[in-house]
């Protein structure tokens, strides 16, 4: 029997949702079940909020759909844990800050024995020495004076030209995306990015009102038609994006087309956030040119973060912004946390300065290299995946055969103690592809946890 009622202020395919996963849990529904056009004139709804709950219980393993036959139950009973628990809380839903998994494909950052920590003691101990309780006061809101230098002097090498006053420090990517998002975003403007793309810079112009346009990603970059069609259609605030081995497919945008992106931004008036926090951790002989260092007309604005590549909980990166925002940008800096730690700062200068910052880099892109080419040739030995070898990173972007779901994956292979990202978090569209990280692994993990992979796409095929 099947009976609802529908109630105002939750979204409605939810709770279709849940009342399906309840019936079927408890046995009620089994074989093939309603056709949507039944359940939406039973539950007096839209086929489309009937398309959008089957859709999502074949996300999480309840159900099948068959192109021109129906829907199927699907359910394993063995099943204990449900994303679906969690589905509006999404930055949270697939475990970013688990410490649970035995072998961590999840996580994009050195493990924490790879990191400097020896020379890190070491230059606590000079600043101090040499600072005294200057290092532990309140900073300058805009930054370290003496590090703004060392940053401008870093990124003159790589072509680009900056003031040291529109160098405004942050606390990494994420806070450097919330403080454009809250400056220059009123309710209702457009903001465009890549798809797929990093989940929490959608969290965080949707919070301050924007609506989000996503354009695909092709192999050499963000699709410049579909773009321009969009630019043609409406005014735009601001296009956000990661340029250089981006997060999560690896793709990095060729520079004629960074050229062409800066020609766009002139022409129709936007701006363009470029968030750097890979271009160092490149497999060639060398770096990328970042799009910053082709912009003549202040249209970008470059955000770099040092903690993915250097401590992650060291919290440090910076953003170069334009004269027209950067008094903007440094109250919405100023509201969200004062400063950054004075400490940390004096200790990064110190980094910088003395070259080990630069050993530090040069180690990483040799391990980084030789984890990416074993996990790469371990995955290419499983039968009917896809996936493309970045020339930097620390991901592969792994397309699953098409009857299989990311999640599924992920779900299985949460049980047996391996963590990685399925492709939702990072698209809709995505629904049968995963991510992969070789940051936190070794060679051995490496082994085991592709060999777990392989057990688990088996399973589900």
């Amino acid at each position: 029997m099947l009976d609802i009622s529908l109630k105002s202020g939750e979204k409605i395919y939810i709770q279709i949702y849940y009342k399906l996963k309840e019936m079927i849990e408890n046995g009620e529904l089994k074989g093939k079940i309603f056709s949507i056009r039944e359940l939406a004139k039973k539950f007096g709804v839209s086929h489309s909020s009937v398309i959008k709950a089957y859709e999502k219980l074949e996300e999480n393993g309840y159900i099948y759909l068959r192109g021109g036959s129906g829907a199927y139950v699907n359910y394993n009973i063995e099943k204990k844990f449900y994303p679906e628990d969690h589905m509006e809380n999404e930055i949270f839903k697939y475990g970013y800050f688990s410490s649970e998994y035995r072998i961590d494909f999840s996580t994009a950052s050195p493990s924490a024995d790879f990191l400097p920590v020896e020379e890190l003691k070491k230059s606590i101990n000079y600043i101090l020495d040499r600072d005294g309780g200057k290092a532990l006061l309140y900073e300058n809101p805009l930054g370290y004076m003496e590090l703004r230098k060392s940053i401008k002097k870093q990124l003159k090498k790589e072509g680009i030209d900056a003031e040291i006053k529109n160098i405004q420090i942050v606390s990494g990517a994420q806070q450097g995306i919330d403080i454009i998002s809250k400056v220059m975003i009123t309710s209702g403007d457009i903001v465009v990015t890549e798809d797929p793309v990093y989940k929490g810079a959608i969290v965080s112009f949707k919070n301050n009102g924007a609506k989000v346009e996503k354009v695909q990603l092709k192999k050499d970059g963000i699709d410049l038609k579909e773009l321009e069609k969009i630019l043609k259609r409406e005014k735009i605030r601001f296009l956000y994006t990661a340029s250089t081995y981006q997060n999560p497919t690896g793709i990095s945008m060729s520079e004629s087309k960074r050229k062409e992106l800066l020609k766009l931004a002139e022409k129709y008036d936007f701006y363009i956030i470029e968030d750097d926090c890979s271009s160092d951790i490149y497999f060639s002989d060398e770096r990328i040119k970042s799009i910053k260092s082709f912009d003549k007309n202040n249209r970008v604005i470059y955000i770099k973060s040092y903690s993915k590549v250097f401590m992650p909980g060291f919290r440090l990166g910076f953003i170069i912004v334009p004269e027209k925002i950067a008094t903007s940008v440094l109250g919405g800096k100023y509201s969200s946390d004062i400063s950054n730690s004075g400490l940390n700062q004096r200790v990064f200068q110190y980094f910088l300065e003395e070259g080990i910052w630069e050993k530090h880099i040069e180690r990483s892109r040799k391990e980084f290299k030789r984890k990416q080419l074993y996990m790469y040739n371990r995955l290419k030995k499983i039968e009917n995946l896809k996936l493309n070898k970045p020339k930097g990173g620390m991901n592969l972007w792994v397309e699953l055969p098409y009857e299989i779901t990311g999640e599924a994956v992920y779900m299985k292979l949460l049980r047996r103690g391996v963590g990685i990202l399925p492709g939702v978090v990072f698209s809709e569209k995505a629904y049968n592809y995963i991510r992969l990280s070789f940051a936190q692994c070794t060679e051995e993990e490496i082994d085991e946890g592709i060999k777990i992979l392989e057990t688990v796409i088996d399973e589900l095929r």
